[in-house]
């Protein structure tokens, strides 16, 4: 996933989001006495997972904060590094990524949608996420409850020197919804084709909040951080550890 084009493409012309939704999370840290603070770690670590090229990161670091980025696209760590060299990167998936200890975790993006083996796998990660976190430490995220209005038929974005073809169709039982794209990156004089599917799953807020529960959270479910409201069928988590 998010392969050298899609990567670019993505930071080009997609990390609106990530710059929108920075300051309400920032604010969310701090309204939890979670902040940049003297001494060794944890004190004022993030752990943000799926940080693609750094877009977020770099105004975590912009105010105080260290940060640990993880991605699954070696292009997008590449980016971020390159973006935010006073924080550091690495290259895992959500599913195995080793989580240092830390006072918070953000996976923004609808970051979670894209783990595979549903619920279950994703209740290990919030387990693993708690154990990491000090105590009152957060996790925060957003996720697809529903697809209404996130289904499209083919339609182009271009930037300067690319262009993306998108459609999104939902299946029978209305979980999993599946975007096809194709990428034209031009490449010295012409331009490279390339395409990706993404299949993200649709999860019930109340399984998301119950699972989050068992796992030692307290949990509160909006639809935006701070003003950055999330898109149609999104909602945003934000939860304390007990």
């Amino acid at each position: 996933m998010y392969s050298e084009d899609l990567a670019y493409i993505h930071d080009t012309g997609f990390d609106d989001f990530a710059r929108a939704a920075a300051p309400g999370l920032i604010h969310i840290l701090r309204r939890h006495d979670i902040r940049p603070a003297a001494g060794s770690p944890p004190a004022g670590r993030i752990v943000e997972v799926g940080c693609g090229g750094g877009t977020l990161a770099r105004h975590l670091v912009d105010a105080g904060f260290e940060v640990l980025g993880i991605d699954v696209s070696p292009a997008m760590i590449r980016m971020a590094r390159a973006r935010v060299p006073d924080a550091r990167f690495r290259v895992a998936s959500l599913a195995n990524a080793r989580i240092p200890r830390c006072q918070a975790v953000i996976a923004i993006g609808e970051v979670v949608t894209y783990v595979p083996g549903g619920l279950p796998a994703l209740g290990r990660w919030f387990t693993r996420v708690q154990r990491a976190l000090d105590p009152g430490g957060l996790l925060i995220f957003d996720f697809l409850e529903s697809a209404e209005r996130r289904t499209f038929a083919p339609r182009t974005r271009f930037g300067d020197d690319w262009a993306l073809v998108a459609r999104a169709d939902v299946d029978r039982t209305g979980r999993l919804l599946t975007r096809r794209m194709t990428m034209f990156r031009r490449i010295g004089d012409a331009y490279r084709q390339s395409r990706e599917t993404h299949r993200v799953r649709i999860h019930d807020r109340a399984a998301i909040g119950g699972t989050l529960a068992r796992a030692g959270f307290s949990v509160a479910l909006g639809r935006s951080f701070g003003r950055c409201r999330l898109l149609d069928g999104g909602v945003a988590v934000v939860a304390q550890k007990l």
